[in-house]
């Protein structure tokens, strides 16, 4: 995909150069000389924004006889461009349409000493992803040929020395990052140099990681220049159950750019929960990840506050809400607005499915993820049975106990027809039930 001077596009360069031109959200220069895609490619890594450079690369390399990349970039753009709970991005999510097909990771371009590429490393149909497992410098040292080489918009960053954090912050080429990742965390003194730098205009999404994370690293996040531009967070502090983030977040009157926060895996509390949905800092939130959080009952009760009006997507997995907490859930005011719902490993049993099943409220719902539950075949044919699923695009009940019974249901479902993917792995169902359930959903079934 890199560097493809081998592929001649006569004449094809040039007339989709004027296209450019014309629908580019940015200027570009006039038409190079050339004679091959490499052209393109470098319209590309010059305007890592904008789509059509990329689409037009796709339609070229298709003409030039790759058809199997051009679709790949088309499917990861169209994807890109599309809500979680859009029928592309449910597609692209169930049959692995950010995995390149055959060799393609073998055939990206080698990296720098000390840069590699994460995995999966593509976005939007390019490699885009890279991460430094021994400190920023690698990155300072390689970043002009870095993109000179892809259009790299993400940046892990598995070490974080404070040593380095000054040139770290002074790269002009922090500019071109709009994704920054810590996994193992980053300290208050590293996180104030860095989040501050004047060159992260277009960072949008951070993610922060436990192990070095201290609270001075929570309030200088929250005191930062990059942090009212942010429209991902995704924060771990399991050691002191998101008690840092929590209390600094509270603080903010509003953060509009907001959209999407990840509080996963932080041990935090129904109490600290009910703090932070009652202040405006989540209004403009549309997908909010709560999982493997101490929640039960009280934390989803606390969720039904009229901050989460423009909640679509709910991530509960292992917040132990029990049969009290999913009917408090489907009785909270946000609730018709929710496209997306995740209970998975729950111990959840049929009267949840019951719960589900008898809401009008939950009509809107595309993804409805119960995996690792037990609701057995009783909670699969009342969900099969409710006339308020019809808008499901995933259904996932795989390891839920359900049998022959169950599935024969889910394969008479009325109303599932506009089912994406249904999963169904880790039940006991026997070959003709099996049978069954791929004459009704084809290859949309997983078993």
């Amino acid at each position: 995909m890199i560097g493809m001077s081998g592929h001649p596009v006569i004449g094809y360069i040039g007339r989709k150069w004027e296209t450019l031109a014309r629908v580019c959200s940015h200027p570009i220069p006039e038409i190079p000389a050339m004679t091959d895609i490499d052209g393109l490619y470098r319209a590309i890594l010059d305007h890592p924004d904008d789509d059509t450079p990329r689409l037009i690369y796709a339609d070229a390399i298709e003409d030039a006889g790759e058809s199997e990349r051009a679709g790949f970039i088309r499917l990861q753009v169209e994807a890109a461009r599309a809500e979680d709970d859009d029928p592309v991005a449910v597609r692209v999510r169930c049959f692995r349409g950010n995995a390149p097909p055959g060799d393609w990771l073998n055939q990206l371009p080698p990296l720098p000493n000390g840069l590699e590429w994460a995995m999966p490393p593509f976005r939007r149909g390019f490699p885009a992803d890279v991460q430094a497992r021994v400190g920023a410098a690698a990155f300072v040292a390689h970043a002009d040929e870095l993109f000179q080489l892809a259009p790299v918009e993400s940046l892990r960053l598995t070490a974080t020395r404070v040593a380095e954090a000054d040139a770290l912050a002074d790269c002009e080429f922090l500019s071109r990052i709009t994704r920054l990742e810590f996994p193992e965390g980053l300290s208050g003194p590293f996180a104030r140099r860095v989040l501050n730098s004047p060159h992260l205009t277009r960072l949008t999404e951070l993610s922060v990681g436990p192990q070095m994370t201290v609270p001075a690293t929570a309030q200088a996040l929250a005191r930062s220049r990059a942090f009212p531009h942010l429209t991902v967070l995704c924060w771990r502090d399991d050691q002191r159950r998101g008690g840092s983030i929590v209390t600094e977040l509270t603080r903010q009157e509003f953060m509009y750019q907001l959209k999407r926060l990840d509080l996963s895996g932080n041990r935090i509390t129904a109490e600290r929960l009910a703090r932070l949905v009652a202040t405006p800092v989540v209004a403009s939130v549309k997908d909010l990840n709560l999982s493997d959080n101490l929640l039960g009952l009280e934390g989803v009760q606390a969720l039904n506050t009229h901050f989460l009006l423009q909640l679509r997507g709910l991530h509960l997995a292992r917040t132990l809400p029990g049969e009290g907490g999913v009917r408090a859930l489907v009785e909270a005011m946000f609730i018709a607005g929710l496209r997306s719902l995740n209970l998975s490993g729950n111990i959840l049993g049929p009267s949840t499915a019951t719960a589900l099943a008898g809401s009008p409220s939950v009509a809107e719902l595309r993804i409805l993820d119960l995996r690792d539950n037990r609701l057995g075949d009783a909670g699969a044919a009342t969900l099969a049975t409710s006339p308020y699923l019809g808008s499901l695009l995933l259904l996932d009940l795989a390891e839920n106990g359900i049998g022959d019974a169950g599935a024969d249901a889910l394969s008479q479902a009325p109303t599932l027809s506009g089912l994406v993917a249904l999963e169904l792995a880790g039940n006991t169902i026997s070959e003709p039930t099996q049978k069954r359930l791929r004459d009704r959903f084809g290859e949309r079934v997983f078993l």
